[in-house]
């Protein structure tokens, strides 16, 4: 049985790097807030997802060539699952955070923040080493 078929983009020169600095700027900014209750939470883990999107984004640039092209979170981690099963998984963890953090109107809880920016930060770490 062959792959799934994911819809992906060609990387331009530069445009894995970019998504790198974007990356760790959004990581950057969650954790300035990473102690605060509350709505706080929400935003932070908001933040942590984009920082993780765009670590993937930069992943797949120096691994593929190419990234994840659409709205589906859930898919660009299956690309970047391509790249490396435990990265896959970090990132699918942050997609089903996406929602409830960037239009939900429930607090998330300081263990899902938690969860959040652990795996922003290792995607990020992750895509300073493949994209210096």
């Amino acid at each position: 049985m062959s792959p799934k078929r994911l819809t992906t983009k060609p990387s331009q020169p530069g445009e894995g790097r970019g998504r790198r600095h974007v990356a760790e700027t959004y990581l950057e900014v969650a954790k300035l807030i990473d102690s605060e209750d509350g709505t706080a939470i929400n935003v932070c883990v908001g933040v942590a997802v984009l920082a993780g999107i765009a670590a993937g984004d930069a992943i797949c640039a120096a691994a593929l060539g190419e990234r994840f092209a659409g709205q589906d979170h859930h898919a660009a981690a299956e690309v970047l699952g391509r790249v490396d099963p435990k990265l896959g998984r970090l990132l699918r963890e942050l997609a089903t955070l996406k929602t409830t953090s960037h239009y939900g109107f429930g607090l998330l809880s300081p263990a899902q923040r938690k969860t959040a920016l652990r795996c922003a930060t290792a995607l990020v770490a992750e895509a300073r080493l493949r994209q210096p």
